[in-house]
């Protein structure tokens, strides 16, 4: 008789365990992913205007959904250490490879003080290029005669150039700025020409841009000024007198183009050029003569230009940089041309803006921008744009008044912003080419000044960029075994 044999009742309960084991598992697949369907149809603001989903690491051998759980909480974790929100006329924008993570009060159009000069600077580079380089000029109706002598004056034709400066000029500021076209070059090249004596006034001729001088926002309360008077024929950013290191009260010329030419003169005084008249503008009901050429002097390439005025938040700069701007998009030397020039250039990343921009430096009380914009314009700025190339790191003296100097970040950062009277604006980006973007604007409004605790936050969005690049990367060295 043959014995049956029973099998250990463990050897069937495998039979059940397992599926179960799979059932539970799969169950709670379906709730952590219901859970993060949210986060999966987050919106995400792309160049052209329209929404994206969410996108989640690409992890080999790990469920997308645990990928994205595994980045939201290291998001979390890195947006819980900010501060508590300021408050107030404030905004802030952070985007994680273009999708939004902090959004607050994003819409609000305020004054984004000297964060809009990253807006103007990349507007110069898209439509004028990083080697474009302004033009001086020192004409006159008839060449130096045989004794280097000529008649009827001599005839300085502004160019626009933003950074025609003196020596003694350019060392008065702190930081010095190095980048600037000589005008004692300019006098050299006259010389070298043949010119020793002028008889006659030196006449400036400022009809490239409108007469536009003074803009909305020049002035701080105290009668300071950070926005020299605009002139196309201007030299020393207008100003009779800076004050030394940035300090005190700067004076600004009444006819800034008539001060051009005196400087010009002076220059050619201090060259050995016997200077018989006085320096004075061109006026409009003037003709113009037929001219020639006695010498030029051209500028540094705009990317060297462009890079100081936001390293330095160099308002003035920006200001003649509009201008040119409406002379190159509509051959018309204006802000409000050129306004409209970075409007299109925005327009074409995707970046809608309801108005064109009133000015070039951010400080028009008068006009604004949202955070939101802020940080479209610098994050749709295409990887391989020479724009990139040019911002300034974070901790340079300069940038944000150095107030950002002696943070720590690994990623590389670059940032353009500082305060400015009632106003603070900062718009910084990542552009590392490998890793996450990170891009981050923020902006504070208040009569007296933005508050510690506003300017703190601002600082805390900085600091967190390194935690959201690497918070949104898994490493998946290990997983590959």
């Amino acid at each position: 008789m043959t014995q049956s044999r029973h099998k250990p009742l463990w050897t069937y309960a495998g039979r059940f365990v397992l599926p179960l084991v799979l059932l539970a598992g799969a169950v709670a697949t379906s709730i952590v992913a219901d859970r993060l369907e949210e986060v999966d149809r987050a919106p995400s603001v792309t160049s052209s205007g329209e929404s994206a989903e969410l996108p989640l690491a690409s992890v080999r051998r790990i469920p997308g959904f645990a990928v994205a759980a595994a980045e939201t909480i290291a998001v979390d974790t890195t947006l819980a250490a900010l501060p508590e929100d300021p408050g107030g006329s404030s905004c802030a924008t952070v985007l994680v490879d273009g999708v939004p993570v902090v959004q607050l009060r994003d819409d609000r159009p305020l004054v984004p003080s000297f964060a809009q000069l990253l807006v103007t600077g990349h507007a110069a580079i898209e439509l004028l290029g990083p080697d474009f380089r302004y033009t001086t000029q020192l004409l006159a109706q008839d060449l130096p005669d045989a004794n280097g002598e000529i008649y009827a004056g001599l005839y300085f034709d502004g160019g626009g150039d933003p950074v025609l400066r003196s020596y003694e000029y350019s060392i008065g500021f702190r930081p010095v700025r190095s980048t600037r076209t000589p005008l004692e070059d300019l006098a050299t090249a006259a010389v070298e020409a043949g010119l020793l004596q002028v008889d006659g006034d030196i006449i400036a001729i400022e009809r490239r841009y409108d007469d536009q001088r003074v803009l909305p926002g020049a002035f701080a309360d105290d009668g300071s000024t950070a926005i020299g008077p605009l002139t196309a024929a201007q030299v020393d950013d207008g100003f009779e007198q800076r004050a030394a290191a940035n300090l005190g009260v700067a004076v600004p010329s009444e006819t800034p183009a008539a001060l051009a030419a005196q400087r010009v003169g002076d220059e050619l005084a201090d060259a050995g050029v016997l200077v018989f008249g006085t320096g004075r503008t061109l006026g409009d009901d003037e003709e113009l003569p037929t001219l020639v050429l006695i010498a030029s002097l051209d500028s540094p390439p705009l990317a060297d230009i462009v890079f100081q005025t936001l390293a330095v938040n160099d308002a003035t700069a920006a200001e003649m940089i509009m201008k040119e701007l409406g002379v190159a998009a509509e051959g018309e030397g204006s802000t409000q041309a050129g306004g409209r020039a970075v409007q299109r250039v925005l327009q074409d990343q995707g970046v809608e803006l309801s108005a064109p921009f009133r000015d070039g430096s951010g400080l028009d009380p008068f006009g604004g921008t949202t955070c939101a914009q802020l940080a479209a314009a610098a994050d749709t700025i295409p990887d391989d744009h020479p724009t990139l190339e040019i911002l300034p790191t974070y901790d340079l003296p300069g940038v944000y008044d150095g107030r950002f100097a002696d943070l720590e970040i690994a990623s590389d950062l670059r940032l353009v912003g500082g305060v400015s009277g009632d106003n603070a604006g900062l718009v910084a980006r990542t552009v590392d080419a490998d890793g996450q973007r990170v891009t981050v604007a923020a902006i504070a409004n208040r009569p007296g000044g933005p508050t510690e605790e506003q300017l703190a936050y601002q600082q805390s969005l900085v600091e967190l960029v390194d935690d959201l690049r690497s918070g949104t990367t898994l490493d998946t060295t290990a997983l590959d075994d």
